[in-house]
């Protein structure tokens, strides 16, 4: 088990980065300065992060404490990883999920035909979706039809069939990449005894699933780019849908709705506010293809000011979040 690099933001004037996450993580923020004096943690730039010292001693506490942990490393962009430690921590703090798993998958990478933005959608007579038309997700239509529960009647891919395909088509995928996948497991010991499929090496199995994107402003001028998220997130879905899980990933192992959401992810509430009012005009145009799926705004500032802990994922997203757009 290897734990999630928590990259603590440092500046001795303000220092509310720093003692956010600590703080969310319902530990006390004063050790820092100690262990920052006696050479355990080091600082570049706004990072404090682990020293070899600092790396060491970490192991000997965790072997003490029978912890097979390793402690993490810092990634090439403080400013996302900041982003994902912060909302995975607030994320589990407000809801309980007492009769199942939550689970975090970080920068979660999902292979998808490379096409440009130009490629995905256009605007120019009226909003539409044209990756659906584009050759190559044709081709990916032709060779894998079926979906649904009438793709459990073949057998399944191999874990690398969605690889082969790509390489045959003479191409290399592009990928989708949330910045923090939740996963909800509900119940998981009915599911318990459900082998893990080795083409699903994020775990989405029957699990509900939440993509969690860090976002610039909800202006016009970023239209484009959150229509092209969207897009992609659409074909991540097309690519899962057909060569990896078929049959799947709108229903679990039980036939029950699996949940596909896709959430444009802010630091204040009117910011939220902004992307539904970009985005909620094309209704259910912006998701007509890929249903079922929703896209939905969140806000860091719903989520430090929700007072209570929802019982499952489902008790705080729709109680705080704003939908854009939901499946009917």
């Amino acid at each position: 088990m290897e734990y999630g690099s928590l990259l603590l933001l440092f500046d001795q004037e303000n220092p509310c980065w720093t003692e956010e996450l600590v703080r969310i993580a319902e530990e006390d923020p004063a050790p820092l300065a100690r262990m920052f004096a006696e050479g355990l943690l080091a600082k570049e730039g706004e990072l404090l992060f682990l020293t070899g010292a600092g790396r060491e001693a970490f192991r000997e506490e965790a072997a003490a404490n029978y912890l097979p942990a390793e402690p993490g490393t810092p990634g090439a962009d403080p400013e996302k990883d900041f982003f994902i430690t912060r909302l995975r921590l607030l994320l589990d703090k407000k809801h309980i999920q007492r009769w199942g798993v939550k689970e975090f998958v970080p920068s979660a990478r999902f292979p998808i035909p490379p096409l440009q933005d130009d490629e995905l959608f256009t605007r120019s007579s009226g909003f539409e979706w044209l990756w659906p038309s584009s050759p190559l997700c044709g081709q990916m239509r032709e060779d894998w039809p079926l979906t649904g529960l009438a793709a459990r009647r073949e057998a399944p891919p191999a874990s690398d069939a969605a690889a082969k395909w790509f390489e045959a088509k003479g191409t290399y995928p592009a990928y989708f990449e949330a910045d923090l996948l939740h996963l909800s497991r509900y119940d998981f010991q009915a599911y318990a005894h459900i082998p893990r499929s080795p083409n699903d090496p994020w775990g989405i199995l029957n699990a509900d699933r939440f993509f969690c994107m860090r976002t610039p402003a909800a202006v016009p001028q970023n239209l484009d780019g959150f229509l092209a998220t969207t897009g992609r997130f659409q074909l991540a879905l097309e690519v899962l849908r057909r060569m990896v899980l078929p049959g799947y990933i709108d229903l679990d192992s039980f036939d029950q709705d699996g949940v596909n959401w896709l959430l444009f992810v802010f630091e204040r509430e009117e910011e939220a506010e902004a992307c539904v009012s970009l985005l909620s005009p094309f209704g259910l145009d912006l998701i007509r293809g890929s249903m079922p799926m929703d896209v939905w705004a969140l806000s860091f500032e719903a989520l430090m000011d929700f007072s209570e802990k929802g019982e499952t994922i489902h008790d705080l997203i729709p109680v705080i979040g704003r939908p854009v757009v939901r499946t009917p």
